[in-house]
């Protein structure tokens, strides 16, 4: 027998996990850490804000920065329920982060109707239009910087011509 109690609230089921961040492609993995640093106060977006600088530049940088900070505040206001997200270190991805990464990947990559669709898990119906622009220029600035991380790294790691 258990001992529930039927009057207490539901839990967030945007907290449960629905992934490994090890198991998600490279941009959707960028797109949780992100989310999640940019959440963990000022220090966290001064951090965020510094990736997209250094990748673009001062100019795109800071827009594309801007455009982070946008979806952001559009995921802290008038949401269906608070979104939810798991610790820097933890490995698990919580469904509203895999949700958010698989709204700017689609969003980028022009899908506007399926990111229509996903976004309105967490964002009401009045909302959605001007969400999907937003999650529209945050997707592709995510997307350019993983590509660039992907760029640098295989340049870290290219194997030395020489042989000695």
């Amino acid at each position: 027998m258990s001992l529930h109690d039927p009057l207490a609230p539901p839990p967030n089921p945007g907290a449960a996990t629905v992934a490994d961040l090890q198991a998600m492609d490279g941009a959707q993995a960028l797109c949780v850490m992100l989310f999640r640093d940019w959440f963990a106060g000022s220090e966290g977006r001064a951090r965020v804000e510094g990736v997209f600088v250094e990748a673009f530049g001062p100019d795109a940088g800071t827009m594309a920065c801007d455009a982070w900070a946008e979806l952001s505040a559009l995921l802290t206001a008038r949401t269906r329920r608070p979104v939810m997200r798991h610790a820097m270190t933890c490995r698990c991805v919580g469904a509203d982060e895999a949700v958010v990464a698989q709204v700017l990947s689609l969003a980028a990559r022009g899908e506007r109707e399926d990111a229509m669709l996903v976004l309105s898990l967490l964002v009401p119906g009045d909302r959605l239009l001007s969400a999907v622009d937003v999650a529209e220029r945050a997707g592709i600035a995510l997307l350019r910087l993983a590509a660039c991380w992907r760029r640098d790294h295989r340049a870290a790691t290219a194997p030395s011509p020489s042989i000695h």
